[in-house]
């Protein structure tokens, strides 16, 4: 297909075009390619978001968005120098990881960055983190004791809607689903295999090639797990392909809404400040303290780098090859 180009806002508000160099030379291959070749120029121009993980591709799109406004809102132009002014306003009311975000999606639509311009980010993100320490609130802790709970509580009592919440505090634990991947998780991605289920993800954060990933959980028949599936599947399976929906069926829930829905039911077994992530994090510490490694923790649950999921493990002893009790007062 054809693009048309509008104006600068226009241009920069579908936040899928390349910047700077990269933008020089792409123009250069649309003039040479002409009409019968736009198309391919279109897809080359396409590459370096396609090249990225869909969820990652759609978060760089909306930074470089956010940044574009930012700097024609102000008269500025596309360059690192207003990259640069960006980052410092936005330091001031967000954290490290964000900006990482918003330097990472620049890279993405540029041909490189002056080695200043890395310095500079290198030392404003070191100085942010560093700022965060000082500030950071202890993380609430959700262990398997927590599912538990939820879990009882489902059991004891004769509602869908706790039914649905108990799955969802099983399933992002043990699969470690992130609030996107719960709510686009299918029925049909859910595969009993004798004493395992596999758990289709088909967008994830580390599958570089759309194919989805799969994660495979222990699962005992008869289980309590195994229970409130079933009695959740009976009641709402015919009515809507994704697993988690509302309670009339009629819609899936919003990533949003599984945020807000599991911050809920933590906070009513007292982890006051929880939210859906903590299943994550303690779904990862969980399998450590079992034993299992990095790599294999990593691949269930679907980091991208093995970086990225030691920032959300504590130390324990079995983590460090310590099997034996540990005398907590020595």
């Amino acid at each position: 297909m054809t693009r048309k180009r509008g104006v600068q806002e226009t241009h920069f508000q579908q936040n899928i075009f390349p910047e700077g160099k990269k933008q020089q030379f792409i123009e250069e291959l649309r003039t040479i390619a002409g009409t019968e070749l736009s198309h391919v120029v279109d897809f080359l121009e396409d590459a370096p978001y396609g090249s990225k993980a869909f969820s990652t591709a759609k978060a760089y799109k909306t930074e470089n968005s956010k940044r574009a406004q930012w700097t024609i809102k102000r008269n500025l132009p596309q360059n690192e120098s207003s990259l640069l002014l960006y980052l410092g306003e936005k330091a001031r009311t967000i954290g490290s990881s964000a900006l990482g975000k918003i330097a990472a999606a620049y890279r993405v639509t540029n041909d490189g960055m002056s080695g200043i311009a890395s310095s500079l980010i290198s030392d404003l993100l070191k100085w942010t983190r560093r700022t965060e320490i000082d500030f950071r609130k202890p993380k609430v802790e959700v262990t398997i004791a927590d599912v538990k709970k939820i879990t009882d509580m489902a059991m004891s009592s004769n509602d869908p809607a706790a039914d649905r919440d108990a799955l969802l505090a099983i399933l992002s634990f043990h699969a470690m689903l992130r609030a996107s991947e719960a709510a686009d998780l299918r029925w049909d991605g859910i595969t009993r295999r004798g004493n395992t289920i596999e758990v289709k993800v088909d967008k994830a954060k580390n599958d570089q090639m759309a194919l989805g990933r799969s994660s495979f959980i222990e699962y005992t028949p008869g289980s309590d797990a195994d229970i409130l599936m079933c009695k959740w599947r009976l009641a709402n399976g015919e009515k809507c392909s994704y697993v988690f929906s509302n309670l009339a069926g009629t819609e899936k829930l919003s990533a949003p809404s599984i945020s807000a829905l599991a911050s809920r039911m933590l906070k009513k077994i007292g982890k006051e400040g929880a939210t859906h992530h903590c299943f994550r994090r303690g779904g990862a510490n969980h399998l450590r303290e079992l034993g299992l490694s990095l790599e294999q923790v990593a691949a269930r649950g679907r980091w991208r780098s093995i970086g990225g999921l030691q920032r959300y493990l504590k130390d324990v002893p079995t983590t460090q090859g310590v099997f034996h009790e540990v005398d907590d007062h020595n």
